[in-house]
């Protein structure tokens, strides 16, 4: 074990005792996206699901985390950056891990020929390093929808041919599964957008997010949509569009409700535009909401009201009471979630509309459910001007006398 790894064997203990989760060998994807935000709220640095993995060892990587990196992990367990970790004094615990007292004890040959192996090879790497500094000044990065309505293709334009990045990559937005390798030389890439949105797309050479702008993908209406694979059914108006709401009911799916083994599909209605278009800081929303979805493989009834701003997102959940552990409550950049926090307040009875009020005003916001209180809190940053909405059901729901206007 070398000194360097030793210390982010540390660090990793040190998070992993923070989080109280159990041992980091069983955690799930769900775990590390969960980090990864927890880590972009108190550092504003945001590491990657992918990146997380591989510094826990659930992915194969040679390679040693950047600096900055390093400095996240090390401010989020805990330390100013990561020199202060490193030359701080603690030790591992007695769990199974090398202490460094014991890494020093061994041969000392052995331990002098290692010493002297590592440290040609950081010598090599930080020479390398050096040698490979990204340039950021003769990027070029900037995009056009090729028409109005969803899907939409885009096609982004790019220019990273003058920089020595090993690697350049494209982002749709936030999620890392929308992220694609396109060829340094070239300067052009097509990306198909099938969902409404107010998207954050990034530029990425090797690791590191070097240029970003705004896609707007509007809908001309609100759109019923669902959601089975990677490329999402559009429903006519017809069926989700009726006199007084907006929603399907489990019959429309034509499922067989006798099997026990169906997999529940995800519906949303949106309506993403900039006649929409309101201040977070200052909005009030009103409308009903139920999910319509009964079937035993489906007991929680998960059901979302999300805010779509041009600087954030939030996230109301819903669910039967005895889920509400499951929920994750999101405004803007703060995540509050049920395993440990309590949402209980969310849990509702879906046999009737659910009215659901949501208002912010002189820097705090509100939420109410069936006339009563559930959430309130500061709110100084808001998320920038709010364009769109969106319902997500487990299964099927709709929503009614829907409203979103100024406050004041």
């Amino acid at each position: 074990m070398t000194e360097n790894q030793y210390h982010i064997d540390r660090c990793k203990k040190l998070i992993e005792e923070k989080l109280a989760w159990g041992h980091s060998s069983n955690w799930q994807a769900q775990n590390f996206d969960t980090l990864s935000e927890l880590i972009f709220q108190e550092t504003n640095v945001m590491l990657s699901v992918s990146t997380l993995k591989r510094i826990w060892g659930k992915v194969r990587y040679k390679s040693i985390p950047n600096l900055s990196t390093l400095n996240a992990l090390a401010r989020f367990a805990g330390y100013p950056n990561w020199r202060s970790l490193v030359n701080s004094s603690d030790s591992l615990d007695s769990s199974g891990k090398v202490a460094l007292s014991k890494i020093k004890s061994t041969k000392k040959v052995w331990l002098f020929v290692s010493l002297m192996v590592v440290g040609i090879l950081i010598g090599f790497m930080v020479q390398r390093k050096s040698s490979k500094q990204l340039f950021y000044n003769s990027i070029a990065f900037n995009s056009r929808p090729v028409s109005t309505g969803i899907p939409n293709t885009v096609i982004f334009k790019y220019d990273a041919s003058q920089s020595n990045a090993d690697s350049v990559f494209i982002q749709q937005n936030w999620d890392e599964r929308r992220r694609v390798r396109v060829d340094k030389d070239r300067h052009e890439h097509a990306s198909t957008y099938y969902l409404p949105g107010y998207y954050r797309a990034k530029l990425i050479l090797n690791d590191s997010i070097v240029k970003e702008h705004d896609v707007f993908i509007e809908s001309e209406d609100w759109m019923g949509i669902l959601i089975k694979g990677s490329v999402p059914a559009y429903l006519p108006q017809s069926i989700y569009k009726h006199i007084g709401y907006l929603g399907i009911i489990q019959k429309d799916l034509k499922q067989d409700s006798s099997d026990y083994n169906l997999a529940a599909p995800e519906f949303l209605l949106t309506h993403v535009n900039k006649s929409l278009q309101v201040d977070s800081k200052n909005f009030l929303l009103t409308l009903g909401i139920q999910n319509t979805y009964n079937h035993p493989s489906t007991p929680c009834k998960h059901t979302k009201l999300m805010l779509l701003g041009t600087n954030g997102v939030i996230i109301i959940p819903l669910s039967k009471p005895g889920c509400v552990g499951e929920l994750k409550l999101r405004i803007g950049e703060q995540l509050m979630e049920g395993s440990s926090t309590n949402l209980s307040a969310f849990g509702v009875d879906f046999s009737r509309s659910v009215s659901l009020k949501c208002m912010a005003a002189s820097g705090r916001i509100k939420i109410e459910l069936n006339n009563k209180t559930v959430y309130e809190g500061e709110f100084t940053k808001g998320i920038g001007e709010i364009i769109g909405v969106r319902a997500s059901f487990q299964g099927t729901g709709n929503i009614s006398s829907f409203v979103l206007r100024s406050f004041t």
